[in-house]
């Protein structure tokens, strides 16, 4: 109850300063939603908040990324960040392999294991939104789909600016 009453509170004093579309204030209350259930997962899945943080950019950047890349997307040390790698790899949710043109430099890849047990946590949330989802016309799911679409390319080009 309580942190219900203190997201209504931050959002209380962003209205204040700020003057938005009720969707876009939904939609922030997304965005705190999405963080809170971040640390649950974390929490459920016995990983620090910053493993998991690590899981969910490998798990966007298949293959792409080696430690060095990990630990700047994370705002770590590059040492910091070959402890977290050594974590992850003990825990058997990521892999170190060489990468096929630069035998110098490592990349990083999820296993199925860790990948099953983050989606395993997150498929009872799927089916809940599914079900939501199912309770829209088509032409309701195709009107919120394009806004979450384009609020996404929106949120990362602001983050690029």
């Amino acid at each position: 109850m309580q942190e219900e009453w203190q997201a209504r509170s931050v959002e209380g004093l962003e209205r204040d300063r700020v003057e938005a579309h009720e969707v876009s204030w939904a939609l922030r209350d997304v965005q705190r939603a999405a963080l809170e259930l971040d640390q649950v997962l974390a929490h459920r899945l016995r990983m620090r908040a910053i493993e998991y943080a690590a899981m969910g950019h490998l798990m966007d950047s298949p293959g792409a990324l080696g430690p060095v890349e990990l630990s700047a997307r994370l705002g770590i040390s590059t040492g910091s960040g070959t402890e977290l790698v050594d974590r992850l790899e003990r825990a058997g949710h990521v892999q170190r392999q060489r990468h096929p043109a630069d035998r110098r430099r490592l990349t990083l890849h999820v296993t199925d294991s860790g990948v099953g047990q983050i989606l395993g946590e997150l498929a009872p949330l799927f089916t809940a939104l599914d079900t939501l989802a199912d309770d829209l016309s088509p032409a309701e799911q195709d009107a919120v789909t394009r806004y979450l679409r384009a609020a996404t390319q929106r949120m990362r080009d602001f983050a690029q600016a």
